[in-house]
């Protein structure tokens, strides 16, 4: 269809903007904006109407043009299409940059929610003239509001990797903000056999506080999350944390071992801080050390593949045995090293995993007597094997075990992950 017949088309049903009438036509020519096209195919036809041509178009789309050969006086109507929003653009703006000054940024997105009755008004345009050269309202609102505060901000409007996603709703009349999460890249020790490695909040009142757990809204009232995050959220201004880590220990078990992690900051206020500064605040604690602290950009990308990670861990296991260890039995431990082990799923954590088994193997194992009842052992195993289990025997769910090779029952183990043999 010829651009001229489509313009009419579109003025035929009320005043067009010039934005609108553009971006009808958005898909034609660069270097234009659509503001410019929608003005050049407005004296276009005001040529050709001035010239003696008869057009059926609303005459309010010639308001404030001077005709020569012909006498128009008509008032100014609003946009059929967009009901002017453009007229509004400075001034939303204006709004969405007062927003953002309680954030440090460099990057930034716009987008667009549209009311109902101009999504009616889209889907007109697009019957009228076809979307072979139409660009939608939202991709030139989003262009033009965010080329707005390019201008006033000195700050980049990115696609791909925004910090801030503005979000304007104009059904609501509401701006809201989406602040891309800081994710901070480290490796922890926990140095303690009490803490979890995640913050566990009160399964009674889900951390609103309550009388199980005295209105501290907690199930334990520390963690390797909040010892990491405190001077993290204090630097950052951010709400809260989440902690993504290449496995866990158990809350009883000790990590001597580095274990890869990256805390997420959620909506953080300033993006730019002293990380060696925060490393040696959170050192302070006699529970968790932390290293190479590191702020990374593609924070979802390394959290994924830290998740999928599956490396070998060497542990050591101090395990006290109800009754004096059988010297003799001591031999038959060494039938662990390079076994293959077949477990079915813990009972201790049955509640939330499905029960089927795995099958694991022990790298290495050796053994060394402390005293006539207490073992030090040293196991290296592939990812996924229970280590506790692999000792208890878990009334038989695990095997072969230690507790059946010796036939004595373990009644206290002391674990601690002692190596994680990333890349090897």
């Amino acid at each position: 269809m010829k651009i001229i017949e489509s313009a009419i088309k579109l003025m035929k049903k009320g005043y067009v903007c010039d934005y609108c009438l553009g971006r009808a036509f958005g898909n034609i020519l660069t270097g234009k904006s659509n503001k410019e096209r929608g003005q050049v195919i407005r004296q276009v036809l005001a040529m050709a109407f001035d010239s003696g041509e008869n057009l059926d178009v609303d005459l309010s789309n010639f308001h404030g043009i001077n005709f020569r050969n012909r006498k128009v006086e008509v008032e100014k109507k609003s946009c059929y299409f967009c009901n002017d929003i453009f007229e509004k653009i400075e001034e939303i703006a204006e709004k969405i940059i007062e927003k953002l000054k309680e954030y440090e940024f460099n990057t930034f997105l716009i987008g667009t929610k549209l009311s109902s009755e101009i999504l009616q008004k889209e889907e007109e345009m697009i019957e009228e003239i076809g979307a072979e050269f139409y660009e939608s309202l939202k991709s030139t609102l989003n262009r033009e509001i965010g080329k707005i505060i390019e201008k006033k901000t000195n700050k980049r409007a990115d696609r791909d990797n925004p910090d801030i996603t503005v979000l304007v709703d104009l059904e609501k009349n509401t701006i809201s903000l989406q602040v891309k999460s800081l994710f901070v890249y480290g490796e922890y020790q926990k140095l303690s056999r009490n803490i979890p490695q995640a913050t566990w909040y009160c399964p009674s009142c889900r951390g609103k506080g309550c009388e199980k757990c005295k209105g501290t809204g907690l199930l334990y009232s520390t963690s390797v999350q909040m010892i990491i995050e405190k001077p993290l959220l204090r630097a950052t201004k951010g709400k809260k944390s989440k902690i993504h880590a290449e496995g866990r220990e158990d809350i009883d078990v000790r990590c001597l071992a580095w274990r890869p992690f990256v805390i997420e900051i959620i909506k953080p206020k300033i993006r730019s801080i002293n990380l060696k500064e925060v490393e040696k605040k959170i050192n302070k604690s006699r529970k968790v050390k932390v290293r190479n602290l590191k702020i990374v950009k593609d924070g979802r990308q390394l959290i994924r593949k830290i998740k999928t990670e599956r490396s070998e861990k060497t542990y050591r296991a101090i395990v006290t045995f109800e009754r004096v260890i059988d010297k003799k039995k001591l031999e038959e431990l060494k039938q662990l090293n390079g076994a293959i082990i077949f477990q079915k799923t813990p009972t201790r954590v049955l509640a939330r995993r499905s029960d089927k088994e795995r099958k694991r193997k022990v790298i290495r194992f050796s053994y060394k007597l402390i005293n006539k009842k207490t073992l030090e052992l040293i196991i290296r195993a592939s990812a996924g094997l229970y280590v506790k289990e692999l000792i208890t025997g878990d009334n038989g769910r695990t095997k072969p075990n230690v507790s059946e090779i010796l036939n004595n029952t373990p009644k206290k183990i002391l674990l601690d992950v002692i190596k994680i043999h990333r890349g090897e």
